[in-house]
């Protein structure tokens, strides 16, 4: 028989008191009043014969958030207490469904917020007084759940316990996403307290402060548990989740075993990178780890503080995701969530979903927004399926309209700049720089998509759109001269620039000055590298990819245990995947994987690789739509595999090649 169920904000399944299958945090997050997700599950193994006994405890999350915050989702249009529908059917009959008869009570989780963790009373006595009301449902549309749900990757073992003030500290030695079991015999009413957090100050104490950033009135990530006395006792929190390296737990740890557990939507692999490298294989491998630990149901932006769904952040590391990641389905996930957002007039919030806040943030404006036009044309990109184009399409030219309300004579001046920069180093760029630039790209897609959709009056407005941006931009900014990476790589990468070896020049004077290190925020790890190898530079943006020290990816990801942070100085957030973009850079460059645009979904590459001395040997792969694309190198040959029924243009030292689908081999 089957199970169909939506508990809101999440549900936990029990039959005969085994839980059913391994997915966590169902159902997936989304827009409550617009869509409300259900889940469908087999039951055969769980039924027995006789009496059967279903339970379902369910938690907050994002629908009942307890937590007063700077994103306040504790008011949320929808909040409410949780509630859950379900039917279960055998041999395609309805044979049990929820109704009035359904008992109720409370249950041994006593407290459970989202930010804030879980309190478990294992003593509490689970008493069902009261019949279950029937309530007003959400305002959303049950859908059908696509998107893969949470699940456990993997799970890690304490490296270094030691007592710190009173309390013990649990070093798992990387940052992830997920919480931890706890197993031990207790005294009964014994309790202990479990706080999750990144960094250790010096004196062996939680750094909690930025962690804590946000919250209001309650210090974040801390579950509590009190010991019923039976044995030994296994627990862990369900309603919600961490981001953490450490955990220092207060009270009796004598013979406590802690198991951290990293969970995260599963995302199958779509490609990966081996190599001999160390800096390469070190920097990869943070990007990827980044990756999955911000991806709950949505790209989040960190995995403690937020967990919310910064639109710009989704966007600038989409091309890496799709490199390394199965993640069509969960991207068309999110675009629905922009839909379900956009107002009347277009406007879109920068978090998605979004409880409200987010439409009248002082720094949201296009340079974010954009993402409602860049994933899908990245989607169709890494695809070829204009399916993706057609269904966000109206979105889009709402979103244009709106848009054009920002421009003041064709530039923009709402919007975030280059966040977290390394304005010490150099000139700062002004903000209405680079969002102006943003804004034309993101039209020149527009009219892409326009062209490819065979929607001709919208490429005329289009076209007619960018010309007048650009125009704008040239006559306020088109000599304008500072000591600013973003400045010339931006024009580079975005068409705003009449002098391309000019701009390419002064690029390469701005890394010179910084002695060949990146010196910049977001949009400048973006496009510097990108760049830099487009106009026949490699060398220069490998090097500065490969720098060991400040500032830099390599010596990013020493400073946050494996992952990448929310900037260079490793301050801030320690896991943000936004500074990411070089991940797909080694894909592009390195491996020389290009997209041709005009014959998309690698049904034709332009197959272009660099390669650099210091690798050695180096293995590149990634699924496309076509089949395995793939590039090997040893220190005597460099073999290729194109899809069976792709071809690509090779590029190699003096060879130009065209080749169908096949393996290849060429002399280093």
């Amino acid at each position: 028989c089957d199970i169909f169920i939506s508990g809101l904000g999440t549900y936990l399944l029990k039959i005969n008191g085994r839980r059913v299958g391994e997915d966590i945090l169902q159902p997936a997050f989304s827009n409550y009043d617009k869509t409300v997700y259900y889940n469908e599950y087999l039951l055969n193994d769980y039924i027995k014969k006789g009496e059967n006994v279903i339970e379902v405890t369910l938690g907050n999350y994002f629908y009942n958030e307890q937590q007063d915050s700077a994103w306040e989702f504790n008011y949320a249009p929808w909040k409410d207490f949780p509630r859950f529908i379900a039917e279960i059917y055998a041999d395609g009959k309805l044979i049990v469904k929820t109704d009035r008869t359904w008992d109720c009570g409370k249950s041994k989780t006593v407290f459970n917020s989202l930010r804030c963790g879980e309190h478990y009373d294992a003593l509490y006595e689970v008493i069902y007084l009261d019949k279950a009301d029937v309530v007003l449902p959400p305002g959303g549309k049950l859908q059908r759940q696509t998107i893969n749900p949470i699940r456990v990757s993997k799970t890690y073992k304490p490296q270094i316990v030691e007592t710190a003030q009173n309390g013990t500290v649990y070093d798992f030695g990387i940052n992830i996403s997920g919480n931890v079991e706890i197993k031990k015999k207790g005294k009964r009413g014994e309790k202990i307290y479990l706080t999750y957090f990144e960094r250790l100050l010096e004196n062996k104490w939680p750094d909690t402060h930025y962690l804590n950033a946000g919250l209001i009135g309650c210090d974040g990530q801390r579950d509590e548990y009190t010991f019923s006395g039976d044995g030994v006792e296994v627990w862990h929190s369900e309603f919600g989740y961490n981001g953490f390296r450490y955990v220092m737990v207060w009270g009796n740890c004598e013979g406590l075993e802690l198991t951290a557990r990293c969970f995260h939507t599963q995302l199958d692999a779509a490609g990966n990178i081996e190599t001999d490298n160390e800096i390469i294989s070190k920097v990869h491998a943070a990007v990827k780890h980044s990756t999955l630990t911000n991806f709950q149901h949505i790209p989040t932006d960190c995995p403690h503080r937020e967990k919310i769904g910064w639109t710009g952040d989704g966007y600038i590391s989409c091309e890496q995701v799709y490199f390394n990641f199965d993640i069509t389905t969960a991207y068309e996930k999110w675009m629905r969530d922009f839909r379900e957002s956009q107002l009347a007039n277009g406007k879109v919030p920068c978090i998605i979903p979004s409880n409200g806040w987010g439409y009248k943030f002082m720094d949201n404006g296009p340079s974010y927004d954009i993402a409602l036009i860049v994933i899908p044309w990245q989607m169709y990109r890494y695809t070829g399926n204009k399916k993706h184009l057609s269904d966000n399409f109206k979105m889009m030219k709402n979103y244009l309209e709106y848009m054009k309300m920002t421009l003041e004579d064709g530039i923009c001046r709402i919007g975030i700049g280059d966040w977290l920069p390394l304005w010490h180093r150099g000139d700062r760029i002004p903000d209405e720089v680079i969002i102006t630039m943003l804004c034309g790209y993101a039209v020149s897609i527009y009219s892409k998509i326009a062209h490819i959709l065979d929607e001709k009056a919208e490429k005329k407005e289009a076209d007619k759109l960018y010309r007048y941006i650009r125009n704008a931009y040239m006559k306020n900014y088109g000599k304008l001269d500072l000591n600013n990476q973003l400045l010339y790589a931006g024009q580079l990468m975005l068409g705003f620039t009449d002098d391309e070896e000019k701009s390419i020049n002064k690029l390469i004077e701005t890394v010179k000055n910084q002695d060949y290190h990146i010196c910049g925020g977001l949009f400048c790890s973006k496009f510097l590298l990108d760049a830099l190898t487009k106009f026949g530079h490699f060398n220069i943006a490998y090097k500065v990819a490969s720098q060991k020290d400040f500032p830099g990816w390599s010596n990013l990801v020493d400073k946050n245990n494996g992952t990448l942070g929310e900037d260079w100085f490793g301050g801030n957030s320690g896991n943000h995947h936004f500074l990411s973009e070089i991940g797909a850079w080694y894909y592009k460059a390195l491996a020389g994987f290009n997209i041709d645009d005009e014959n998309p979904g690698f049904k034709h590459i332009f197959f272009e690789p660099n390669i650099p001395g210091d690798v050695k040997n180096f293995r590149a792969w990634h699924m496309t739509p076509h089949g395995k694309l793939e590039i090997l190198w040893d220190e005597k040959k460099v073999n290729v595999e194109i899809p069976k029924d792709s071809t690509a243009t090779f590029r190699y030292k003096n060879i130009v090649q065209k080749l169908s689908g096949g393996k290849y081999t060429f002399e280093r």
